[in-house]
C-alpha cells in the first residue's frame, strides 16, 4: 500500500488497465469553450497573469497557491449549495484484496457539507516551476481512480495538475483518460484556463441534475 504521491503514470495504467485516449469526445467538449468574458474579468485575469509572470520563478508552493491559484479559483466560486471545494482532505478506498488507495488531495470539488462525498474535479500539485515532482500526472490519475471507485455514479472525473505557470487538464472516463497540452497562465492562455474552470462548474451542476434523474428513474422502476 502506498500513498497517491508515490504512483507513476505507468503504474496507474498497468494496475487499473487505463488507456490514454487523446481525442475523446467528452474531453473535446470540456476544453472547447467560449472565451467570452466581461471587461471586469479580463482586467482581473490580466493583472493576475502579470503578477504570476514576474514572480513564478521565485514563489514557493504556498506562495503560488495563495497569491495565484486561490485567487483564480475564488473568482470561479466553486462554493455552492449542492457542492463545495475541499483542500488537504484524505481519500481512501479498498479496490482489491489487501490493496488500498489513499492519500491527501490538494484540492477537490465534491458534494458533501462536512467531508467530500461525490467527487467531480481535482487539482493536483501547486508545484513551483523549478522544483516539480517526478510524475504529477500519475499522482493526479490515481486520485481520480480512487474517486471513481468511491462515487455512486460513473460520470467522468475532471482534473488538472499545475507546475508553475503551466496547467494541464485531464479527464478520466471509465478506463480511459485524456491529457491536454500545457496552458501557460502568464500568457493569454489564462483566459482559456478561466473559461475551462467555469465550464467545469457548469458540468458539475449538470452531473448533479443527471444523477438526481437517475435516482428518480431507479425508484420508479422498483417493484411495488
Amino acid at each position: 500500500m502506498k500513498s497517491f504521491s508515490k504512483w507513476t503514470t505507468e503504474e496507474v495504467e498497468d494496475e487499473f488497465q487505463l488507456v490514454c485516449q487523446p481525442e475523446s469526445q467528452a474531453f473535446q467538449d470540456w476544453l472547447q469553450v467560449s472565451t467570452e468574458i466581461s471587461s471586469e474579468e479580463a482586467s482581473f485575469l490580466h493583472q493576475l497573469s502579470r503578477k504570476l509572470r514576474y514572480s513564478v520563478r521565485d514563489w514557493n508552493e504556498e506562495e503560488l497557491k495563495i497569491y495565484f491559484i486561490a485567487l483564480l479559483l475564488d473568482k470561479i466560486d466553486f462554493y455552492q449549495e449542492q457542492y463545495r471545494p475541499f483542500m488537504e482532505r484524505e481519500l481512501s478506498v479498498e479496490y482489491d484484496e489487501n490493496k488500498k488507495l489513499w492519500g491527501f488531495i490538494d484540492f477537490l470539488v465534491a458534494q458533501g457539507k462536512h467531508s467530500p462525498k461525490q467527487s467531480f474535479f481535482f487539482i493536483h500539485e501547486y508545484k513551483k516551476e523549478l522544483d516539480s515532482s517526478n510524475d504529477p500526472l500519475g499522482q493526479l490519475l490515481v486520485e481520480m481512480v480512487a474517486a471513481q471507485k468511491l462515487n455512486q455514479h460513473q460520470h467522468p472525473i475532471y482534473g488538472a495538475y499545475i507546475i508553475g505557470r503551466h496547467w494541464y487538464f485531464v479527464i478520466l472516463e471509465a478506463s480511459s483518460y485524456s491529457e491536454s497540452l500545457a496552458y501557460d497562465a502568464t500568457k493569454d492562455d489564462i483566459i482559456n484556463i478561466f473559461c475551462i474552470l467555469r465550464q467545469t462548474k457548469a458540468f458539475i451542476e449538470q452531473l448533479i441534475i443527471d444523477s438526481k434523474h437517475c435516482v428518480v428513474q431507479e425508484r420508479g422502476n422498483e417493484p411495488r
